[in-house]
C-alpha cells in the first residue's frame, strides 16, 4: 500500500483548499455595508458551500477507493462490503437477462427461470477464481448522483462500509443546504439569506466534511477495509 501519510495528505489537501477557499469568499462580506447586499451575497455563497461539499465528499471517497485498489489485495482478503463493491460489473454479468444458457439456448430460449438458474451455476463455478481476483472497485461506487442528499450519502457509506447513518445528527442541515442551493439555482430564493442561517448551514456542511475525512483516515490507519479474523 502506498505511504499512509501521503494519501493522509491527500485527503488533508482536499479538504484544506475548498475551506481556505470558502473563507475568502465570506471575507467579501466584511467589505460590505447593506445588509440586503449582503443576503444576495450569501445566496452565492450557498451555492460554493454545496460545490465543496460534494466536490470533498466524492474527492475523498475516491481516493480511499484508489488506495485499496492500489494495494493489490486478493477479494479473500478484504471486508464483505469492499468484495461486493468490487464484484459489481461481475454482479450485472449475471443479473443480465439476456443472457442465456449455452446448453438450452435453442430449445428453451424463453424459459426465464432456467436461464436464470443457468447464471447462478456459472457464478458458483466461478466462485473460486473471484475470491483470489485483485480487488477493483469500480469509480461509480463513489456516485454522488449530482445531488449528493443524505440518502444519497448513506448509499455511498454502505457500499464502502462504513456507518450508513454516521451523519444522521446532521442530516436536516445537509437538506437544508440543497433545498437553497436549488432554491437559488432554479430563482427562488430571492431575498437571501440571514447572518445565523447561512451559518448554522455552513457549520453542519463543515462538520459533515471533517467527519467524513476522520473516518477515511480511520479506515485506513486500522485498515477495517480488511477481512476480520472470526
Amino acid at each position: 500500500m502506498s505511504d499512509i501519510a501521503d494519501i493522509i495528505a491527500q485527503i488533508e489537501e482536499e479538504l484544506t483548499w475548498r475551506t481556505d477557499e470558502l473563507r475568502f469568499l465570506r471575507n467579501q462580506l466584511s467589505n460590505m455595508s447593506n445588509e440586503q447586499d449582503k443576503k444576495r451575497y450569501r445566496k452565492s455563497l450557498v451555492v460554493m458551500l454545496y460545490s465543496y461539499y460534494e466536490g470533498f465528499c466524492k474527492s475523498a471517497f475516491q481516493i480511499y477507493v484508489n488506495t485499496i485498489n492500489n494495494a493489490q489485495l486478493t477479494r479473500d482478503k478484504v471486508n464483505k462490503y469492499i468484495t461486493t463493491s468490487s464484484l459489481h460489473e461481475v454482479f450485472l454479468t449475471y443479473h443480465n437477462e439476456s443472457k442465456k444458457s449455452s446448453h438450452f439456448n435453442k430449445e428453451l430460449p424463453d424459459d426465464a427461470k432456467l436461464h436464470r438458474y443457468s447464471r447462478q451455476v456459472e457464478f458458483i463455478l466461478a466462485m473460486d477464481d473471484l475470491w483470489a481476483e485483485i480487488v477493483t472497485i469500480p469509480e461509480n461506487i463513489v456516485d454522488t448522483e449530482s445531488n449528493l442528499k443524505p440518502v444519497v450519502l448513506r448509499k455511498i457509506l454502505y457500499r464502502l462500509g462504513f456507518q450508513y447513518d454516521a451523519f444522521k445528527q446532521h442530516e436536516g442541515h445537509i437538506n437544508l443546504l440543497l433545498e437553497r442551493r436549488n432554491n437559488v439555482a432554479h430563482g427562488a430564493e430571492k431575498e437571501g439569506l440571514t447572518k445565523e442561517k447561512y451559518e448554522t448551514i455552513e457549520h453542519a456542511s463543515l462538520e459533515v466534511m471533517n467527519q467524513i475525512k476522520k473516518l477515511i483516515v480511520d479506515a485506513l490507519i486500522h485498515k477495517t477495509y480488511l477481512r476480520q479474523p472470526c
